[in-house]
Parts: structure tokens; C-alpha cells; sequence
């Protein structure tokens, strides 16, 4: 992705931005429905973080996801979901059509409230980040996409679900402004830490794996939808984390400086409207 160069004359524009070092993020893939969406989080870049690009991939998609052409490949999905991860609505009624074999819509359902219940009690709070195995053991029979088609039920190559409750119930949840920041700072450290024990794992198994057996793999790519699209929260998010990864020695002893100045840049974007 290539995003525009920011105005000088213009008050708004973020200078503080990228002088630190940057750690490298995941891959992600942003599945937009409408042209506008891309177009606002392009300049929402330009205006918060415009060296983004130097430390993730972006990738556009401008289309519905039973639209995702299936030589594309992503480890993990997001699903911008509820507490009580009922995936049934919105892009989460896409997620349910893709994932779930023909006849049993609630399958991925199951599949996040069994983790969420093991994890949470049944309760994950919104801003936090869930990772749910997506296994694929059986056979994939023609036309599991639910749509119809001939399409095998995961045609991504996705390994998980990312469930990321933006709500407790679904509703309009405008006033909770900081949200979005907290869902995508939660799901950079969830992926990371599951990477981290990926790694472990395979370590501890070097020259003993079984060949036959499934393991877990890294999450090097995630598709996820727009959140807040414009606004900035998003992006914020990512580069006050892979600032954080690259910086221990600052954000691993925080001081009320350097924590109000990332505090303010978020604050920024909602202050008027309070």
C-alpha cells in the first residue's frame, strides 16, 4: 500500500509520528466493501503514521468476502464480534457461511465459545483479543461455502479466528472512543504471544515431531475488516505497538511523559466530539 504524503500547512497532521525504531507487524489484508473505506484509512495513515507501510503490508481487497479470490492466503481472521461470541451477524454471518460445513451454521460459533468459555468464563471483554483454532479435519464436500457454490469450506488457508469484541451485546457503541485502539493493541499482543509459543513448541519438538500430526503454526498474515475506518484509532494502535516491541527500554518502564503524549495522540481523535 502506498499512502499519500501528508500536508504540511495542515494543523491536523500527526509530526510526531515514526522517529523511533519500528518492529515489523503482521500481514495484513483489509477486506473493504466500498471504495470510501480504503480511501479514509489511506488518509487516516497519511495523517497519524505515514512511514506504515515501511513496517507492515497492506493489501486492499474491494469486496465482499464470498468474493475473496481463493488463491489468497492469510493465517487468521478477524471477527470484530460481541462478548459472548455469537458469530451470526454482519461480517460475523459471513465468517459463520464460510467456515461452518453445509448444514451446521453454528459450527464456528461452538468453536469460539468453547475457547472464550476456557479463557473468560463465556465472557470476553470488549477491547480484548481471543485466538480460536480453526480446524479443518474433515473433508471438505463441494458447496460448503453456504453460498451455494462448489467452493471448499476454507479456501484461505486460515488456521484461526481472532475474536475481537468491539461490544458486550451488538449496539451502537460510538461512545466507547477508545475501543477499536484497545481491540487492535490486544490482537498485535495476542499474535505475538501465540507466535512466541509456536516457536517455543517447535524448539522443545525439534527432531521429534510426529509428521502425521497437525501443529500449530505461526500467524504471519491476518485479514480483517475496518474499524472505525477514518478516524485513526486503528492505525494509532499499530504504531505505538511495533514501537513498543522495537523499544523495551522506553516502554518497559513508562514514564508519565512518554505515557500522556501516547494517551493525548489518542485522545486527539475524539476531542471534539465530547
Amino acid at each position: 500500500m502506498s499512502a499519500p504524503d501528508p500536508s504540511t500547512s495542515d494543523p491536523t497532521i500527526n509530526t510526531r509520528a515514526t522517529s523511533a525504531p519500528m518492529a515489523r507487524l503482521p500481514e495484513i489484508h483489509l477486506l473493504c466493501m466500498l471504495d470510501e473505506y480504503t480511501t479514509a484509512f489511506t488518509d487516516a495513515v497519511a495523517r497519524h503514521c505515514p512511514d506504515l507501510p515501511s513496517f507492515t503490508q497492506i493489501t486492499h481487497h474491494n469486496c465482499a468476502l464470498k468474493y475473496l479470490p481463493q488463491d489468497q492466503r492469510f493465517d487468521a481472521v478477524v471477527s470484530p464480534a460481541n462478548s459472548y461470541a455469537r458469530l451470526d451477524g454482519a461480517f460475523d454471518d459471513a465468517l459463520a457461511r464460510v467456515y461452518g460445513p453445509p448444514g451446521d451454521y453454528d459450527w464456528i460459533t461452538r468453536k469460539a465459545q468453547k475457547v472464550v468459555y476456557e479463557q473468560w468464563r463465556g465472557f470476553a471483554p470488549p477491547g480484548t483479543c481471543t485466538v480460536v483454532p480453526l480446524d479443518h479435519k474433515d473433508a471438505q464436500p463441494s458447496g460448503a461455502m453456504g453460498w451455494g457454490g462448489k467452493e471448499p469450506k476454507n479456501p484461505w488457508g486460515t488456521e484461526y479466528l481472532l475474536l475481537c469484541p468491539t461490544m458486550r451485546m451488538p449496539s451502537n457503541v460510538v461512545w466507547d472512543r477508545e475501543v477499536v485502539y484497545e481491540c487492535v493493541w490486544s490482537l498485535l499482543c495476542a499474535v505475538d504471544n501465540h507466535n512466541d509459543s509456536v516457536r517455543r513448541r517447535n524448539r522443545s519438538l525439534e527432531g521429534a515431531a510426529d509428521p502425521g500430526r497437525h501443529s500449530p503454526r505461526e500467524i504471519r498474515s491476518i485479514l480483517m475488516t475496518p474499524l472505525a475506518t477514518g478516524v485513526g484509532r486503528c492505525v494509532i494502535a499499530m504504531k505505538h505497538y511495533a514501537e513498543a516491541v522495537a523499544n523495551p527500554q522506553v516502554w518497559g518502564k513508562l514514564s508519565w511523559d512518554k505515557a500522556s503524549e501516547d494517551h493525548e495522540e489518542v485522545v486527539e481523535t475524539y476531542k471534539n466530539e465530547i
